[in-house]
C-alpha cells in the first residue's frame, strides 16, 4: 500500500510516496502527470490508498523545512527502488554529513569500486528519492557540479545552503 502527496515545497513542486512506514519516492517536477508516470513505472502494480497516513505527513514536513531544518529530513527511513549497485551507492551517499561533499571517484573508492565513477554517476542520475538521498552534495573531480536528476539550479542552491547555513528558497 502506498501513499502519495504532491504539492509546492520550498524545493519546487514534489510528488512524494510512502508506504506506511518508509519514504520511498519523492521527486520534483511542476507536471503532475509527469511525476505520476514516473512514479507508475518504477511501481507499476502500486495499489494506491486515500486514506490518510501520519507517515505521509510526517515526510512532507520535513521537506517543507528542509532548508531550515534538514535534520528531520535525515531521520526518515526510505526504502530506495534500485539495483544492488545503486542501492550501495545511496547507501554511502546517505552516511555523509551535512554540509560534506564528494566526488564521484571518491565515492567510487569509497564503495571499493574505484574504477566506477561513471557509475557512481548514474546511479546518482537515477536517485528517485530527492534530497534524502543527497546526490546533490557528489561532485565531478574538477570541482564542477556535474549533473543532477533536478536541475543544476537547485543543486547549487542546496550546496549553498549547506555551506552558509541559510535557508535558501526557489521563487
Amino acid at each position: 500500500m502506498f501513499y502519495l502527496k504532491f504539492g509546492k515545497t520550498p524545493q519546487g513542486h514534489m510528488l512524494i510516496a510512502t508506504t506506511e512506514s518508509d519514504l520511498v519516492y519523492a521527486e520534483i517536477d511542476a507536471d503532475y502527470e509527469a511525476l505520476l508516470g514516473r512514479f507508475n513505472q518504477l511501481y507499476p502494480d502500486a495499489v494506491i490508498s486515500n486514506d490518510g497516513c501520519p507517515f505521509i505527513d510526517k515526510c512532507w514536513d520535513a521537506y517543507q523545512n528542509f532548508f531550515t531544518t534538514p535534520e528531520l529530513l535525515e531521520k526518515i527511513p526510505v526504502s530506495p527502488k534500485g539495483t544492488e549497485f545503486q542501492l550501495l551507492v545511496w547507501r554511502a551517499i546517505m552516511q555523509m554529513p551535512l554540509g560534506t561533499r564528494q566526488t564521484y571517484r571518491a565515492l567510487a573508492e569509497a564503495i571499493g569500486q574505484p574504477t566506477a565513477a561513471r557509475a557512481v554517476a548514474l546511479a546518482c542520475s537515477k536517485n528517485t528519492i530527492a534530497l534524502r538521498i543527497p546526490c546533490h552534495r557528489i561532485l565531478r573531480s574538477d570541482g564542477a557540479l556535474g549533473g543532477y536528476r533536478w536541475g543544476l539550479a537547485l543543486k547549487q542552491r542546496l550546496l549553498n545552503r549547506e555551506r552558509f547555513g541559510r535557508p535558501t528558497e526557489l521563487r
